[in-house]
């Protein structure tokens, strides 16, 4: 049976730092003493160790990106000393479950996140040692003096800055180079043909000029940072959160650019730039640590519009598009990713799924929903529009920050969000008709008056499942005030 808790326990504290002496062996024997005392505080040390110990152990069944299991992993967990022997069978003693599966690491993080279990004192810098010995690219970034954070809120997401690296500069071709689908002379030229029709991509507009990215091409950076015309951008995807997200990396006098942390905090993925090694909510786009936290804690990186959709889609509306050229000089095997997205496919569709550290609740919406989501100017509040309920047909009119808006689906089926003409307003075709019988073609970028051309701008959100705009907002409110009044 587990022995109570004390106060203070000098001989556990000891134990506990013997977990961090790199020594398999000596870890091995810290383990039994600490199963002998069954002292339920050592379970969030145990959690941590246990993630480094299994992708360490078997990195060909859970390296990330899928795409580098082939190849040896980081230097750092094929040392010998990143191992833990008998970490699991410490867990199943102390702690209720009795997770031996093959997946019993994901099995513990899953009820660990739903746990409160106080660690013994001094958890953070025993944390913060761990990551900076044993995971020290991600150590080193956790290592900040201020931050928004608590650190037994972050996950590691068993990758870091080297593997899961960012696409940075990749060249764009003409979508007919890269399609699939093209034919006569367009068949001819240097690019690969890998584009098809069904494709999910991520579409963007800077300066009339159309952009594609393939999500599968996506998936084992996660982010990308690109320079399309006199801009600067970063198109950054959560793959938890299933939630492309374009910003701005223009940040005063500073073109930020940005990557990945490795680590996860409430789920989402957490970013870095390069420039202060701040570190970056990828959701909210605000500074959480570092120098930006310290000194601008209130910036946010201004958002572009992205549009989800499939490569016919958005040609069909974007004829002239570029896309993405496969051939980013990265070495990546993209193709694995084209029907292959696996066990994320299983964290967004499964609502028995938990994300590593986040806590479930009964919601306004089942966790797994995909939404829309706008948010006030003062960062706050995230109005979130259920993509479903959306269809063509569909005009859902709404007030935020004293703007009107109205939500539907842009000329590319995704939901997209615009300044509103005067209400009511009703959908004519491919056209809506406002309160004065006014016409406005829907533009990606804007509702445009057939009468004079005047234009009310699409205003920027954020795709996502419901769980990421839940645990990241201060307040989420659902669909228009008629329906919140109704709920």
């Amino acid at each position: 049976m587990p022995q109570p808790a004390n106060d203070r326990d000098d001989d556990l504290d000891e134990l506990v730092a013997n977990l961090l002496v790199r020594d398999a062996d000596v870890h091995a024997a810290t383990l039994d003493a600490i199963t002998a005392k069954g002292d339920r505080r050592v379970v969030p040390h145990l959690i941590e160790i246990l993630m480094v110990h299994e992708i360490a152990s078997n990195w060909d069944q859970f390296g990330f990106p899928e795409v580098l299991r082939e190849h040896s992993p980081p230097r750092y967990l094929e040392l010998p000393e990143a191992r833990w022997p008998g970490v699991r069978d410490a867990l199943r003693s102390i702690a209720e479950p009795d997770y031996d599966s093959g997946y019993a690491w994901v099995e513990w993080e899953s009820w660990y996140s739903q746990q409160d279990i106080d660690p013994l004192e001094g958890f953070d810098e025993w944390k913060l040692q761990l990551y900076r010995s044993f995971l020290p690219p991600a150590g080193r970034l956790l290592d900040a003096e201020s931050r928004a954070f608590d650190l037994q809120d972050v996950r590691w997401g068993n990758c870091d800055p080297s593997f899961l690296a960012a696409c940075n500069e990749p060249n764009f071709a003409p979508g007919d180079a890269v399609s699939t689908d093209a034919e006569g002379d367009e068949m001819e030229g240097d690019y690969e043909r890998y584009l098809r029709p069904t494709d999910t991509v991520f579409g963007l507009t800077i300066d009339d000029t159309a952009y594609a990215v393939p999500r599968w091409v996506l998936f084992p950076h996660e982010l990308a940072n690109l320079s399309l015309k006199d801009e600067s951008v970063t198109l950054s995807f959560c793959t938890l959160c299933n939630a492309p997200i374009c910003y701005d990396r223009n940040v005063g006098d500073r073109t930020l650019t940005f990557n990945n942390t490795g680590m996860l905090l409430t789920g989402n993925k957490i970013m870095f730039d390069e420039q202060t090694e701040s570190l970056w909510s990828q959701h909210r786009g605000v500074p959480i640590a570092g120098e930006y936290f310290e000194d601008e804690s209130d910036i946010r990186l201004d958002i572009r519009p992205v549009t989800q959709t499939t490569w016919g889609e958005w040609r069909e509306t974007h004829p002239e598009s570029l896309a993405l050229d496969i051939e980013t000089g990265y070495d990546f095997n993209y193709h694995f990713y084209e029907n292959n997205i696996g066990f994320f496919r299983h964290y967004w569709n499964d609502e028995n799924a938990i994300q590593p550290g986040v806590t479930t609740e009964e919601g306004q919406l089942p966790e797994k929903t995909d939404v829309y989501g706008v948010v006030t100017d003062d960062g706050t509040t995230v109005r979130v529009y259920p993509i479903e309920e959306i269809d063509e047909n569909t005009i859902e009119t709404d007030v935020i920050d004293g703007r009107a808006i109205v939500v539907l689906r842009d000329p590319a089926n995704d939901v997209a969000v615009y300044e509103a003409p005067l209400t009511p307003v009703k959908r004519d075709g491919e056209v809506l008709v406002d309160g004065n019988s006014e016409r406005w073609r829907v533009a990606h970028d804007a509702l445009v008056s057939e009468a004079d051309s005047r234009e009310l701008p699409r205003i920027p959100g954020r795709h996502g499942l419901f769980f990421a705009f839940r645990s990241q907002y201060d307040r989420v409110e659902v669909g228009s005030k008629d329906r919140r009044r109704s709920q």
